[in-house]
């Protein structure tokens, strides 16, 4: 065993009993704590609200100011939240001290959808002085924890241990769906996360959450995951004008993948080997150590898009544009450096960067989950959006989630708790955005290649 500041996964958690990865992305923890992307161009609004999240009542002018900014006409609200991971345990903290509040999480979550099927969203008023509705939500993965595999480890109540049976993970699912199941407006948009695939195979979230996997054959049509068959969660929604496309960060990768069968299994090995030296001592592919700016990417916690998703991808895009839609980008793992720590992003990130530049007049954002402080970058190439959204995990008593408001030619998000309120403008949709200079920009996709210091804060 390497003398490393990185737990082992065998040291750290005990989670997964079948495979050898359902090990936490929180070895990485120390790497993560010390990253806070700095936010460039872009217009943040902090919400201010009370711990139970009713607005102030002195306030609620100021928080009215987020839909004055806005200068077009709203179209929809939609719910958003990102990285519930609920768990049957007690609080508890990363392996940095970041405190983790497993149990109210699924308070949150509760308040959140709740929340979202109110008849109205409460200050947000159109033009008439109508409420809008929230008509779908976006769930950005990790629903629940990976420390469900072990809740005996964790100090789960014996009771509860009981309940759960032989999988702890089902059962805190059907715990946060009962509390999603509140909302009953309108569609619930899933990706999922590593820390769900910890807990269940791609066909039990499937079943769970509703989410259209897709079955791509297997080369030489080989016995494995499905009939043959593997399973990728790529889809896109459409909902007035907005179609958002779900990219899956973990359609190659090593979690829930057959060691044995799956050429996405053996994609993901051969990309480890090149480039984590990591991956060849014990227990240790989830550690970044001796790794350097963007190569930290390369974490057995993280995946990518596999070429079919790619191409349909790019197709899905192309007919989106003539079809003359907007689209807003959805994925567990960050696609754009400096929207959080390079330890966060995709492994082929720069691919899926290639693919959305090429649609900068139609994609406006790009919305994800996985490093839990969030974070912003707005690229200077393509004028695209890339928002990381605040986890519910770790904020207490704070309930934070969010609202956002999609008009023609902005989005703005109305955040809680601590989520960070945003007014996101569309002109680079018709060419009108102009970069800033380099010397007015505090991040960029160039310099935010290298891990910032102590100032900056990203936890996974």
């Amino acid at each position: 065993m390497t003398d490393s500041k990185y737990p082992s996964a065998q040291q750290a958690h005990q989670w997964k009993k079948q495979s050898q990865l359902r090990s936490s992305s929180s070895l990485a923890d120390d790497e993560l704590d010390n990253n806070n992307a700095e936010t460039s161009n872009h217009n943040y609004f902090a919400a201010p609200v009370l711990a139970d999240n009713t607005v102030k009542e002195e306030e609620e002018e100021e928080v009215k100011s987020l839909e004055l900014q806005a200068s077009s006409p709203h179209l929809f609200s939609a719910g958003l939240v990102a990285d519930v991971q609920y768990a049957p345990i007690p609080d508890g903290y990363s392996f940095s001290g970041n405190p983790r509040y497993y149990q109210y999480a699924l308070d949150v979550a509760k308040h959140a959808f709740a929340h979202f099927n109110q008849d109205a969203n409460i200050d947000d008023d159109d033009d008439d002085g109508h409420p809008h509705a929230i008509e779908l939500v976006l769930n950005l993965g990790d629903t629940i924890d990976g420390k469900c595999q072990d809740l005996a480890q964790y100090d789960g109540d014996p009771e509860v241990i009981s309940e759960a049976g032989d999988d702890p993970g089902m059962y805190a699912m059907n715990h946060v769906l009962d509390a999603m199941a509140q909302y009953t407006k309108g569609p619930i948009l899933h990706t999922y996360g590593n820390h769900c695939l910890y807990n269940m195979d791609r066909k039990q979230l499937q079943d769970k959450l509703g989410i259209p996997f897709v079955k791509e054959p297997k080369i030489g049509n080989q016995e494995g995951d499905d009939d043959g068959h593997e399973l990728v969660g790529y889809y896109s929604h459409l909902h007035k004008g907005i179609r958002f496309i779900t990219v899956d960060s973990y359609d190659v990768g090593m979690l829930q993948r057959c060691p044995n069968t799956s050429e996405k299994r053996k994609q993901a090995e051969s990309i480890l080997r090149q480039h984590n030296p990591n991956y060849f001592k014990d227990d240790q592919m989830n550690s970044p150590e001796g790794m350097v700016d963007l190569e930290k990417r390369f974490v057995g916690f993280n995946g990518a898009a596999g070429e079919i998703q790619l191409k349909w991808l790019a197709e899905t895009l192309e007919d989106a544009r003539q079809a003359k839609e907007k689209v807003i980008i959805l994925s567990h793992q960050p696609i754009f450096p400096g929207s959080s720590n390079v330890v966060c992003l995709m492994w082929n990130y720069d691919e899926v960067l290639s693919v959305l530049r090429k649609f900068s007049d139609i994609v406006v954002a790009s919305l994800s989950g996985h490093a839990h402080k969030g974070g912003y970058n707005r690229d200077p190439e393509s004028g695209i959006h890339f928002r990381v959204v605040e986890a519910v995990l770790e904020n207490k008593p704070e309930k934070t989630y969010a609202i956002v408001n999609v008009h023609e030619n902005e989005l703005v998000i109305r955040g809680f708790g601590n989520c960070q309120s945003a007014v996101y403008d569309f002109k680079h949709l018709s060419g009108k955005w102009t970069p800033p200079l380099e010397s007015e920009s505090h991040s960029s996709a160039t310099d935010s290649a290298s891990i910032p210091s102590e100032q900056t804060q990203q936890s996974k």
